[in-house]
């Protein structure tokens, strides 16, 4: 019968195994140590060729009015529609979904920049030098420049939009919510350019805010424009009224007492002005409610920390890429060397 002998592996093997690997790369210190020269020398040209960077960075707080619903159940009571709704479609994580939609990031590329007519979506193309790559293709050469306006896109340039809109998520914008249990977003851009930096971080918020406000305060606007409308027609009509039955009183004026149907005219103006001022001070009422109501639905919106022109440069160290190059390079140099010594006591030369 044949036998297999079955070394142990002990702690003293292990050691020995270990120092012959070190000395055997103790051996080759010189080598290491220039390959480490060299990539630090790497890093520090990389460092005083690398282009700034610039990050423009906003924070803001949204926070819409909790108490609008007690205000909206004791009003129910009373038959009073506020055009409230308990239901709050933007919360929490929704507003950082916002944020990132299509639709917002869109409506921001296509905002002008301050002073210029020239539109955030050619200045970020330009930039990034895509018009000219685009220049080899066919069917993209006449994709740049973007016109002013969304509408007015071809189908190529919506394709285009649509493509720079997960470009810009996954590299230059940065949307995050810094304490899920508090209501602070954080938006920010990055780019090796000021403006971009600093008018795309703006732009997203506002378009967002304003779309949040305007979509919050919908049902409480359509209300109050009902009311509103309702309160004139009925102001024009009570004054018609009260005109009429003074026209009225006018024409039966020292009337004998006994000829009562000549005053039925007056009488059925004074009825009908006196039902449209019961009803004119029940829809004043309202009206003055759906006013409160739209103060109460229309949600906190304030900017904490805003971007500004110049922002910081960010650039990296020189002694920081000095030393990180010289480790990568010595450490990818050892780890090289470690596999061809491990294949050289498993193998052999």
């Amino acid at each position: 019968m044949a036998t297999t002998e079955q070394k142990e592996i002990t702690l003293v093997d292990i050691f020995e195994k270990v120092k012959a690997w070190f000395a055997w790369l103790w051996k080759k210190w010189l080598l290491i140590l220039i390959v480490g020269i060299l990539g630090g020398a790497l890093g520090l040209l990389y460092a005083f060729f690398a282009k700034p960077t610039y990050t423009g960075s906003l924070t803001f707080v949204l926070s819409s009015n909790s108490s609008s619903g007690s205000l909206a159940s004791l009003a129910g009571q009373f038959g009073i529609n506020l055009g409230m709704s308990n239901d709050d479609a933007f919360a929490g994580d929704n507003i950082m979904e916002l944020l990132r939609s299509q639709k917002i990031i869109k409506s921001a590329l296509f905002r002008k920049l301050p002073g210029s007519d020239k539109v955030l979506i050619n200045l970020i193309v330009e930039k990034a030098a895509m018009d000219k790559a685009w220049l080899a293709y066919p069917n993209l050469k006449n994709a740049y420049p973007f016109p002013d306006n969304p509408e007015k896109l071809t189908p190529v340039q919506d394709s285009l939009v649509m493509e720079l809109h997960e470009v810009l998520l996954k590299g230059s914008l940065n949307i995050e919510r810094p304490d899920n249990k508090l209501s602070f977003y954080k938006v920010s851009t990055t780019s090796e350019d000021q403006n971009i930096a600093c008018n795309l971080t703006n732009f997203v918020v506002e378009e967002a805010s304003r779309f949040y406000i305007a979509t919050k305060t919908k049902s409480a606007k359509d209300n109050l424009a009902m009311l509103q409308h309702e309160t004139d027609s009925l102001q024009n009509l009570l004054g018609g009224a009260i005109t009429n039955t003074a026209s009225e009183v006018d024409k039966t004026f020292n009337l004998n007492p006994a000829y009562q149907v000549q005053r039925s005219g007056a009488q059925q103006g004074q009825f009908r002005a006196t039902a449209l001022a019961a009803a004119y001070s029940e829809v004043v009422k309202n009206l003055e409610i759906a006013k409160i109501t739209l103060q109460r639905e229309t949600p906190l919106y304030q900017l904490i920390d805003i971007p500004k022109q110049p922002l910081r440069a960010d650039k990296p160290g020189k002694l920081t890429s000095l030393i990180i190059g010289g480790f990568l390079a010595g450490f990818l140099l050892v780890f090289f060397l470690t596999i061809k010594y491990i294949f050289k006591v498993s193998y052999g030369e």
